[in-house]
């Protein structure tokens, strides 16, 4: 009997570890620009090394992170770089959207299972589209040209969507 509590516990506790392998506490953007991760166990793990990291996001079911990759040029009339790249930190995979010319803002849906982005030039009409956080897959796309804002799904509207925490 005592053998089969033991192996309950230790079954129990291997379990309830490997939930929160893939969850994450906090993330912040350091000095020169890199990505870390805080693990609820108190791990910081760097994820990046290329310091063009910006405006990093945890999403609210602290299962993915997402942050702007700035280009490494900087367009006419800007003052600094902006970004064409999204990169999603999820079950310790880095991948990454990609829109031209830029990504104007991105969100998480769903909790933090979907992630939408607003491409588009500086002005004028863009294109937004949501993609399954897991595999990036594109769920949806909307050309606001097209469709009025009154008449666009929930997730396009970026307001009351960013229930996660950025970091600039």
């Amino acid at each position: 009997m005592k053998k089969f509590i033991s192996i309950a516990l230790i079954i129990c506790t291997s379990n309830c570890h490997s939930r929160n392998i893939n969850k994450f506490e906090s993330i912040y953007i350091d000095t020169a620009k890199n990505i870390h991760i805080i693990f609820p166990d108190g791990r910081d793990k760097k994820i990046t090394r290329n310091g063009r990291a910006a405006r990093a996001t945890l999403a609210p079911d602290k299962h993915s992170a997402a942050w702007l990759v700035l280009n490494s040029w900087i367009a006419e009339g800007d003052v600094g770089p902006s970004s064409s790249q999204l990169a999603i930190y999820r079950n310790s995979r880095l991948r990454y959207i990609k829109c031209e010319p830029f990504i104007r803002d991105y969100w998480f849906w769903m909790g933090g299972k979907q992630v939408a982005i607003d491409c588009g030039g500086r002005h004028f009409a863009g294109t937004l589209i949501l993609y399954d956080a897991n595999t990036l897959q594109n769920i949806d796309s909307i050309f606001q040209a097209d469709v009025p804002e009154d008449k666009r799904p929930a997730w396009s509207r970026q307001e009351g969507n960013s229930d996660s925490n950025t970091v600039q």
